[in-house]
């Protein structure tokens, strides 16, 4: 099992759990005493009332970003069929770790420069050793996938207007990443192996099901580049995705 948010989660995040589901003060309570139970905590937050509750004006502070993003990816992956609790678990992860830190700008140059160019990285890695290469092969997929998932209308925007990579770049590089990380890590974490699998193969999916979510939920957007949006959304979305964002 890999579990890193899930085990993140506060007793803030249990309290509003058991006030939402629970239909009573003994099922309150008694949600209450699950909280380091992680098969019990999975199931509970599978209730279809939790995110609905969160999004809501008054619940949106009252929980960590930890319980609020495994929620939304969770939802946004159910979707795609692709709600397995441990990508879910991993792909929330990273999304707090980048929403909530400058842990884009964590690697640096031997100059002491700060990077953040996927191709800077990759250039670095031959100078790495084996178990560095795993996880700046992790890294990478993850930069990869929160850049396409979370900000697509400034790479879509940037690669329209100065040539800059596309979604087709940076979607390539996450799967190969990915891929890359996976045929390694038993050697260093094998709970993550499965996971990195499912993200090498389903990338674009994984991020469109983000991309929707984020589209619907988050306001990331200038009210201004409503245009700019549908454009990208038409260019970058299948379908299915498409008709699940007008849905929401």
């Amino acid at each position: 099992m890999y579990c890193k948010t899930r085990l993140h989660l506060t007793q803030q995040d249990f309290m509003f759990i058991s006030k939402t589901i629970g239909t009573t003060e003994k099922n309150q309570t008694a949600i209450l005493k699950l909280s380091d139970d992680v098969e019990a905590t999975t199931e509970l937050l599978h209730h279809n009332s939790l995110f609905p509750q969160i999004i809501s004006s008054s619940s949106m502070t009252t929980v960590s970003p930890w319980l609020y993003f495994y929620e939304m990816v969770y939802h946004a992956l159910k979707t795609k069929h692709l709600e397995d609790d441990d990508l879910v678990d991993y792909v929330s992860s990273v999304c707090v770790d980048f929403s909530q830190s400058d842990i884009l700008w964590h690697f640096a140059s031997a100059s002491g420069e700060k990077m953040i160019y996927i191709v800077d990285m990759l250039q670095v890695m031959k100078d790495l050793k084996e178990v560095q290469q795993y996880y700046m092969h992790q890294y990478i997929g993850n930069v990869s996938l929160f850049l396409t998932g979370f900000f697509p209308d400034l790479i879509f925007q940037r690669n329209k207007r100065k040539g800059a990579p596309s979604f087709d770049y940076y979607e390539s590089v996450g799967q190969t990443e990915f891929e890359a990380a996976a045929q390694s890590s038993l050697l260093y974490e094998a709970d993550a192996s499965p996971v990195l699998f499912k993200l090498a193969e389903y990338f674009t999916d994984v991020r469109s099901a983000i991309n929707v979510y984020v589209d619907s939920y988050l306001s990331l957007h200038s009210q201004k580049s409503v245009l700019k949006r549908i454009d990208r959304q038409s260019a970058t979305l299948d379908e299915e995705s498409f008709r699940e964002l007008v849905k929401l």
